[in-house]
C-alpha cells in the first residue's frame, strides 16, 4: 500500500495525504487534528471532546442543521471521534461527492459558530454523556481512577470526556480560545482515501483550505512523566454484584523499540479463545466472567491494562493474582512458536482486512501521524511481524513489574440489584 500513499503541504501547514484505491467509486476524507486530552489542562478537562459535538453546531455558511442536511441529501454519512492523541472528523461518500466533503470540512475549520445558547445545551448532553458512560457502568469509574494513578503528572491522567467538575465550570471564552489555537490548518492533516488522484485532492485543499491562515505555533506538550517506584492500588466502592480487578502496567511511547514486540504480547496472551489469559481466567480455572484489555498505544507513555469481573465466589485477589502471574510470567515463558504464528497471521489479517475499507485505511495513517508519522504505520506493522519470542519475553521482563504495576479494585457496595 505504501506506493500507493501520497502526502503534499499546503504553504498554511496543512499537511495532505491520498491514498488511492480504486477498487470502488467511493471515498473517505477525514480531517485529523493533533489535539486531545493530552493538550488540554485542569480547569479545560474535556474541551476537546467537546468539540467533537461543537462541530456541528453550524456555521455562519451552514447554519445548524444544514450539515446534517446536505451530508444525507448527498448519501453520505459521517461522524467524529476524540482520543488523548488525536480529535478526527470524517465524512464517507461516493468519489463524486468528494468536493461537497471539502466545502463542509473546510468552513468549520474556522468559520464555527460558536453560540452560548447551543453551547450550553451542548454541555448538557455531555454532562449526561460521562453519567451513562462512566459514571453508570459497573467499571467507568474504577478505570478513571486506575489511569489517574497510572499517570501523576502528565495529562493522560485525566479521561478523555474531562473530569465532570470542568464540564460544570468551563465557560464559552475557554473553548473558543481553545479553538483558536489547535483548529488551525498547521495543526491538522487531511488524509482522502478512495476512488481519487492526489492531483485532485491537492487541488481541492488548495481550493477550499489555502485561504485558511495558519494559527500560532501550538503549544508544546513537554510534560515528563517520571519513573514509578513501586505498585499502586485504588479501590471503588459501586453497587455492582460482582468485583473487579484492574490490573495496568505504564508501557513506552508508540515509536520505542518495545513497542511492537508489546503489540505482539497483546495478541499472545488476549486474542481469541486459545489465549493465555483467556484460557487460564475462563477455561481451566473459572476465575472469571469476562476478560478485556491490550496494549493501549499512545504517543507518550503508553498503557497495557487487563479488566476482568470475578466469577461468583471468586476472591478478586486471587484473580488478580492470576492475571499478574499470566503477564509477567511472559518473561520467563515465552511465546511458543504455535503462539507467535497465530499472532502473526492475526496481525497480517487486520492489516490487510483493514486496507478493504477507505474509512480504516484513512484511519491506519491518520491516528499514526498524529502520534509521530504515517510512515511508522507500516513501520509498526513489519517491525510486529519480525519480533521474536526472546523480544516478546525481554519486553515483558522490562515492563510487566512490580514497580510499574497499577492495581484498581472494583468492591461490590450494598443495595445492587
Amino acid at each position: 500500500m505504501l506506493e500507493r500513499v501520497h502526502e503534499s503541504r499546503l504553504e498554511n501547514g496543512l499537511k495532505v495525504l491520498t491514498i488511492e484505491n480504486p477498487v470502488s467509486p467511493t471515498a473517505s476524507l477525514q480531517v485529523w487534528y493533533r489535539v486531545g486530552s493530552r493538550n488540554e489542562s485542569t480547569g479545560i478537562t474535556g474541551v476537546s471532546h467537546i468539540f467533537e459535538h461543537m462541530m456541528f453546531k453550524g456555521t455562519e455558511k451552514h447554519p445548524t442543521g444544514v450539515f446534517d442536511r446536505i451530508i444525507q441529501e448527498n448519501g453520505m454519512s459521517n461522524n467524529a471521534f476524540t482520543s488523548h492523541d488525536f480529535t478526527a472528523y470524517f465524512e464517507n461518500m461516493a468519489s463524486d461527492r468528494l468536493e461537497i466533503a471539502f466545502d463542509l470540512e473546510s468552513d468549520r475549520m474556522q468559520g464555527l459558530r460558536l453560540d452560548s445558547e447551543e453551547f450550553e445545551s451542548e454541555i448538557s448532553v455531555i454532562r449526561n454523556e460521562r453519567r451513562q458512560t462512566v459514571e453508570d457502568p459497573p467499571f467507568g469509574l474504577i478505570t478513571e481512577e486506575v489511569e489517574s494513578a497510572v499517570y501523576r503528572v502528565h495529562p493522560y491522567r485525566w479521561p478523555v470526556i474531562g473530569w465532570m467538575s470542568d464540564l460544570e465550570s468551563i465557560s464559552l471564552e475557554q473553548v473558543k480560545r481553545y479553538y483558536g489555537v489547535y483548529y488551525r490548518p498547521n495543526n491538522a492533516t487531511l488524509v482522502v482515501a478512495g476512488d481519487v488522484t492526489h492531483d485532485h485532492v491537492l487541488d481541492l485543499a488548495g481550493r477550499y483550505f489555502g485561504a485558511i491562515p495558519a494559527g500560532p505555533a501550538v503549544p508544546e506538550v513537554a510534560v515528563a512523566e517520571p519513573e514509578q517506584r513501586g505498585e499502586r492500588i485504588v479501590k471503588v466502592r459501586k453497587d455492582v454484584q460482582l468485583p473487579g480487578v484492574i490490573v495496568a502496567y505504564r508501557v513506552p511511547e508508540s515509536t520505542h523499540g518495545d513497542s511492537p514486540a508489546l503489540n505482539v504480547a497483546e495478541y499472545v496472551l488476549f486474542r481469541g479463545r486459545s489465549s493465555r489469559l483467556y484460557q487460564r481466567l475462563i477455561y481451566r480455572e473459572s476465575l472469571a466472567t469476562d476478560l478485556t484489555g491490550g496494549f493501549y498505544i499512545r504517543r507518550d507513555p503508553s498503557i497495557f491494562f487487563v479488566r476482568s469481573a470475578a466469577q461468583p465466589g471468586v476472591a478478586v485477589e486471587r484473580l488478580r493474582a492470576a492475571i499478574v502471574e499470566t503477564l509477567e510470567g511472559l518473561a520467563s515463558a515465552p511465546p511458543t512458536e504455535r503462539e507467535l504464528e497465530k499472532a502473526r497471521n492475526q496481525l497480517e489479517a487486520d492489516f490487510v482486512f483493514a486496507q478493504e475499507h477507505n474509512f480504516e485505511l484513512g484511519q491506519q495513517l491518520g491516528a499514526e501521524e498524529c502520534r509521530s508519522s504515517w510512515r511508522d504505520a507500516f513501520r509498526f506493522h513489519d517491525a510486529c511481524l519480525a519480533a521474536t519470542a526472546e523480544d516478546v519475553a525481554r519486553a515483558a521482563g522490562a515492563h510487566f513489574q512490580e514497580r510499574g504495576r497499577t492495581t484498581g479494585y472494583l468492591i461490590p457496595e450494598g443495595g445492587a440489584a
